[in-house]
């Protein structure tokens, strides 16, 4: 259904889905009784922020799908990196941006960007849970190879009367696959969206100098509570303070990934893009 998703159509259902907010009174946390007007998200916003999950959980789901079926063959299963690489290649190519690699149970790693890798896996937190037979599906962790923030997407291999003999994963970079739903979504200078995760920690942000920030630690009262309440629902309508501008967004969790999704406005910017987006 989003195959193309900068056809006129899906630019014109964003555009409407947030035309079509209501204005009603607000009181902002960083505002104290000073009431301002906040938009109040119709059912057009809801569907809005259901294509943002859809899309941005829906190149992870894929890519965890490659590599299973990677992981099923008897190239993954020999847990040999001359065998495994060219496959592994053809995942990459077939998928979103990411650092794609293989590791042996002891933490040992190959890319199929850089080959051996200096470093090793064993300490990070997610990969024992893959070593016990589970799939890692979006965790927040600073690559060892390239330094950048990534979201892992990672699979046991397993072979018939051995266990689990390796780890197929992908280090997604966050910056180009936020870069890639902005373009997806075809947003235009009024929208904002963002992720984070339990931490919490920014996952998915429009503007990249915010991507792996804890918004609690920036030293804004008002942001901090905003993300403490999200973070206390499921779902619902937050609204605060932020660069000086009122933001309204509309958040849900995710169930595949653990992740916080918010889609929202700042009605009173209009005009060229900001050169540093909230």
């Amino acid at each position: 259904m989003f195959t193309n998703a900068r056809t006129p159509w899906l630019r014109l259902f964003l555009l409407a889905a947030f035309l079509l907010l209501v204005i009603a009174p607000a009181k902002s946390h960083a505002q104290g009784d000073t009431e301002q007007p906040a938009p109040a998200f119709t059912v057009d916003g809801k569907v809005a922020l259901a294509s943002l999950i859809a899309l941005g959980d829906g190149h992870l789901l894929k890519l965890a799908d490659s590599l299973r079926m990677l992981a099923a063959t008897a190239e993954a299963q020999s847990a040999d990196w001359q065998k495994i690489r060219q496959p592994l290649t053809r995942v990459d190519e077939l998928n979103i941006a990411a650092l794609n690699w293989f590791a042996l149970p002891d933490g040992t790693y190959w890319s199929v960007q850089e080959g051996k890798a200096v470093g090793n896996l064993s300490t990070r937190a997610y990969f024992p849970k893959v070593l016990a037979g589970k799939t890692v599906l979006g965790d927040l962790v600073v690559s060892k190879a390239t330094g950048k923030s990534v979201a892992i997407v990672a699979v046991p291999v397993t072979r018939p009367g051995k266990g689990v003999v390796g780890v197929l994963g992908a280090s997604v970079y966050l910056d180009q696959l936020g870069a890639r739903l902005e373009r997806e979504m075809d947003l235009d200078d009024t929208m904002i969206f963002f992720s984070f995760d339990a931490q919490p920690l920014v996952g998915l942000d429009w503007d990249p100098s915010l991507i792996f920030i804890d918004p609690t630690r920036l030293g804004q009262e008002d942001l901090s509570q905003a993300f403490r309440d999200m973070l206390a629902r499921k779902e619902g309508v937050s609204r605060y303070v932020f660069r000086g501008k009122l933001r309204t967004v509309l958040f849900r969790q995710s169930p595949v990934t653990g992740w916080w999704y918010a889609f929202g406005l700042i009605p009173e910017e209009r005009g060229a893009k900001q050169p540093a987006k909230p």
